[in-house]
């Protein structure tokens, strides 16, 4: 698992009924297929893809400052050896990309990063994005319309948001090596508003742009429809306590059911801090990756992980951690020995609570259910 390799294209599919809404695809080729030799008919070769996963991207502030100073590539030149070893890589989006939009009364908190920080995503690799967060819209509805038009045009997919919920639910679809990986995400805090003068939650509506809610029967209509249609199904969720490394009973419940109704991998996001991975019933929840790119001050919030998911024929083979630093408020590394012995400590022990064994290696450790 741990191994260099060079940069694997990939060809992303709007299948009907199961399209994202992140891209325009009218260039993007059709497959070709082939017809199969006897051989291969009679010896068929088993269908194996790596996922890429990481925590929470908030490419503005302190980031942002630090891009200015030197590149949109910059946030990525530690780790991009790895990224590149994924056919699939996705991440969360913790901002907008715009220049328009005004700030939502109240929330305090406002992300609004430069539109050139697509030119890193997509040379880091980046296939597909989380938006269904608690910053998407911190520049109301155009600064969230203009964030997919950019991702668009740099040919990057996203779920988990959109112009209305019928969009903000819509799946993205990614064809790799013969096998279709389908992508959902919600927002738990969909709800929230920060100004009686100015009630704008998060949610998608019907005629209201915003993030696909963290809601029970919607998440369960999705993945049994979703299911049907793709090889392996990941869903993303905004969920949990920010700062706290411990999940909580109503997240692992989540989780549960949502791989009972069907999916495969479960990725949490927005805790800010390390979480821990659980096998259950031989599918994966990752209840926070913790942040990736973040210029947040404390230890525990610049301790992160990549996450290396080696699927065969739709089953998960092996999971892989290696573990990152962020360096200088904005760049993840690997980090020296003792750092990396910290770090690969912390996910052990929360992973091994919730019955996860853990083999280390060189690089990182390898983990699997007990």
């Amino acid at each position: 698992m741990f191994k260099n390799a060079g940069i694997i294209g990939l060809i992303i599919l709007l299948l009907a009924g199961c399209a994202g809404v992140a891209a325009d695809r009218s260039e993007v080729p059709a497959p070709i297929e082939e017809e199969p030799s006897e051989e291969a008919v009679a010896q068929p070769q088993p269908q194996k893809f790596r996922l890429i996963a990481v925590g929470d991207m908030m490419l503005t502030r302190g980031v942002g400052a630090r891009i200015r100073r030197s590149s949109v590539h910059a946030p990525f030149d530690g780790v991009r050896h790895i990224l590149e070893t994924g056919d699939i890589v996705f991440g969360n989006l913790e901002t907008t990309i715009a220049t328009s939009g005004t700030q939502l009364p109240g929330k305090g908190i406002w992300f609004r990063a430069a539109p050139e920080v697509t030119e890193g995503l997509k040379e880091a690799g980046f296939d597909v994005l989380s938006l269904a967060n608690n910053h998407t819209l911190d520049y109301d509805t155009p600064a969230l319309i203009e964030t997919v038009q950019n991702l668009q045009q740099a040919g990057i997919g996203y779920v988990g948001a959109g112009e209305n919920l019928e969009q903000a639910r819509r799946p993205l679809v990614v064809v790799k090596n013969g096998v279709r990986v389908g992508f959902l995400a919600y927002n738990e805090f969909y709800n929230y508003f920060w100004s009686y003068s100015y009630r704008r939650t998060f949610e998608a509506t019907e005629d209201m742009a915003g993030t696909a809610p963290m809601k029970e029967e919607l998440i369960r209509e999705d993945v049994e429809k979703l299911k049907d249609l793709c090889d392996v199904v990941v869903v993303s969720l905004h969920w949990g306590i920010e700062n706290s490394n411990r999940i909580t009973p109503a997240q692992q419940q989540l989780g549960h059911k949502i791989i009972d109704w069907g999916a495969d991998i479960v990725l949490g996001h927005h805790p800010h801090v390390l979480q821990g991975i659980e096998f259950y019933n031989d599918k994966l929840i990752v209840y926070s990756l913790g942040n990736f790119i973040f210029d947040q001050n404390g230890d525990n919030n610049n301790q992160s992980i990549i996450l290396d998911i080696e699927l065969k024929d739709g089953e998960i083979i092996e999971v892989a951690v290696y573990p990152i630093q962020i360096h200088d408020k904005h760049q993840p590394r690997i980090p020296d020995d003792s750092k990396k012995e910290t770090i690969l400590n912390r996910i052990e022990k929360l992973s091994e609570a919730l019955g996860t064994s853990a083999q280390r290696e060189e690089q990182g450790t390898v983990l699997r259910g007990i």
